[in-house]
């Protein structure tokens, strides 16, 4: 894994000191390297930088960025190829191969084929890839937003990194709030590509290329071929056999191909079906003695948990892994600003405290680390999924959707069965679309304006439109996005196996009902009972998250919302702090739950409070 950081200097007055700059603000990105290039001509300067954390050669004649023989052209390179062998194999005829590792593969496909060789990467990248004759900076990322880009431009300079903090870093950006983002923060949870919560600073949207030339105009557009022609699978009524037989053959090759050696890969092991499913098919390639690692409760908060921890224990000792835990509690909400100073921007998800934690111990282990991320949008596994499902039979007509929000207005704070349905009922709107944004969005629709969706949804499948929701926008701005910012803060590359290019176009030639006919994610769970795993599919779906709602009751929780009240911040300009007030009030009264509110303030203010004031 690496980092990505270039400077375009339309004035070709810079010197290589800002590059620098940009490497130093991103070396947590590949500690065992750090490197930059410069190339001149008529049109404009460009330094690329690029810090290195050597995976598969770690030898430094696979050092960055990488520059062709003949010094016409350079790439800085973040990611990991998974086929990238047999794409070396094809090339093997034509060019001398120098490394072992994937840098260059894709560097020489580059070379090529053009940009049209990503089409043919199957795993994780994003890349900046420089033409000296042409005079052309390309910079692309992954189909799946696995790996971040992220670009600004004006008319002196075009600057590009894996991080926003690199291209700050330089000292040429003016940092301004986007504010229109803070509006999608409080109902999305974080903010919309291809904008970002800084003014001209912008994401590369995932499957997707930008092409720069010597006269400053901009070319982007998809690399992903959207014909069913291309796809290694056919559209068809597949039987249940078929269905796992085929998925269970995909992911074992994912896991086998995304598995860096046994000895120095991990799992991060929740004891929910994703993770512990990852976990039998490592004891079935490698043996036991896979490292996994789990986050537990102390004894005194063990109540007030999920129920992974005792999970977690019986999958690895079930799986025999080399188990390792990490003890959390209220305390740790102490860290808190530590951990949002990685952030480039803010996301309301608890998962990246625990995540940061767990990276932080693995490290010490191991490079790699496998995570289950994507398998609830890949196989639909979400309670949403489920719910939308059941809203689209039985509740598109008036009277029952009047009915629902009736009944979804009953107090029901203590059970968290009956808060789920309660949610559920009171979320209905005539509008599908609406209906399955109000399932995830947080509860600020009374005090904010509300945001008109970009695109509407086609009508003929409502279901697979949900579906590609999450998978195009929840799961890439979120999940992703924490994960990569919260393992790589310690130079941890984290993998998802089952986004899989394979796994992933298996899923979509199946069909939303089909992935949930049986129930959400009843393919993994099927699978997973096939590997004596019966009581992890029998449990409660669990979120990966804190226990906030009863650290907010612990000191250090309710000094997280004192100072959320102080009313001489940021935040208030944007929010009104009459509703913070209520929102503390119904949470201390047990009245009403606003844990995922709350928290989601807590991030944004702390967040504010670290950058803009």
């Amino acid at each position: 894994m690496c980092g990505i950081n270039v400077i375009v200097d339309k004035t070709r007055l810079l010197d290589d000191s800002y590059i620098r700059k940009m490497n130093i603000a991103t070396m947590h990105r590949g500690p065992d390297h750090s490197g930059s290039c410069f190339f001149q001509n008529p049109s404009f300067n460009i330094y690329l930088g690029n810090n290195r954390l050597k995976i598969t050669d770690p030898h430094s004649r696979a050092d960055q960025p990488m520059i062709s023989d003949d010094q016409r052209f350079a790439i800085s390179y973040n990611g990991e190829v998974y086929n990238f062998r047999s794409l070396k194999n094809a090339l093997s005829s034509e060019f001398a191969f120098k490394t072992d590792g994937d840098t260059e593969t894709v560097f020489l496909n580059l070379i090529k084929n053009g940009i049209n060789a990503a089409s043919a990467f199957q795993g994780m990248f994003a890349f900046a890839f420089y033409d000296h004759i042409k005079e052309t900076i390309t910079i692309c990322r992954d189909e799946r937003g696995i790996k971040p880009l992220y670009y600004f431009e004006d008319e002196n300079y075009f600057i590009i990194s894996s991080e926003i903090k690199g291209i700050l870093a330089t000292g040429l950006v003016k940092k301004e709030l986007n504010e229109n983002e803070l509006y999608h923060y409080l109902q999305f949870k974080y903010a919309r590509r291809p904008y970002t919560f800084y003014k001209n600073i912008y994401e590369l949207e995932p499957g997707t290329f930008l092409c720069l030339n010597n006269h400053y105009q901009k070319v982007s557009q998809s690399f992903v071929s959207t014909s069913e022609e291309n796809s290694p699978f056919v559209k068809k009524d597949y039987s249940k056999a078929e269905i796992l037989n085929t998925s269970e053959e995909l992911i074992r090759q994912a896991v086998k191909e995304q598995t860096y050696s046994s000895g120095a890969t991990g799992i991060f092991l929740s004891g929910g079906v994703d993770s512990t499913l990852l976990l039998a098919f490592s004891k079935e390639l490698f043996g036991s003695g896979v490292r996994t690692y789990s986050i537990v409760n102390t004894r005194e908060e063990a109540w007030a948990g999920t129920e992974d921890f005792s999970y977690s224990r019986l999958a690895a000792k079930k799986y025999q892994s080399a188990h390792t835990e990490v003890t959390i509690s209220s305390s740790d909400l102490g860290r808190l600003d530590e951990i949002i100073q990685k952030l480039d921007q803010p996301i309301a998800d608890s998962a990246l405290l625990l995540t940061y934690l767990l990276a932080e111990k693995a490290v010490k282990e191991v490079k790699v680390i496998l995570s289950g991320a994507g398998a609830d949008e890949v196989f639909a596994g979400y309670n949403r999924h489920k719910a939308f499902n059941l809203y689209l039979k039985y509740f598109q007509n008036t009277l029952a959707i009047r009915t629902g929000q009736f009944l979804g207005e009953i107090p029901s704070y203590k059970s968290k069965s009956l808060r789920l349905i309660a949610r559920f009922l009171s979320e209905l709107d005539e509008d599908p679309q609406t209906t399955f944004y109000n399932f995830s969005n947080l509860k600020f629709r009374d005090v904010l304006r509300s945001e008109v969706p970009e695109t509407a949804w086609s009508k003929d499948n409502l279901l697979q439109a949900a579906l590609n929701y999450d998978r195009d926008h929840y799961l890439v701005s979120d999940i992703l996005n924490l994960t990569d910012q919260m393992t790589m803060a310690h130079c941890l590359e984290a993998r998802v196996p089952y986004l899989d290019k394979h796994i992933v176009a298996w899923s979509e030639t199946l069909g939303a009902q089909t992935r949930l006919q049986n129930g959400p994610k009843w393919i993994l769970k099927e699978l997973l009972q096939r590997k004596d795993g019966e009581e992890f599919v029998k449990r409660k779906k669990e979120g990966f998250g804190l226990p906030l709602k009863s650290w907010f009751e612990k000191e250090e929780g309710k000094h997280l919302l004192n100072q959320l009240r102080e009313k001489n911040q940021l935040l208030y300009r944007y929010f009104p702090y009459y509703k913070v007030e209520q929102l503390i009030e119904h949470q201390k009264r047990k009245s009403l739950d606003y844990t995922a509110e709350l928290w989601a303030l807590i991030v944004l203010s702390r967040w504010l409070r670290l950058n803009f004031e």
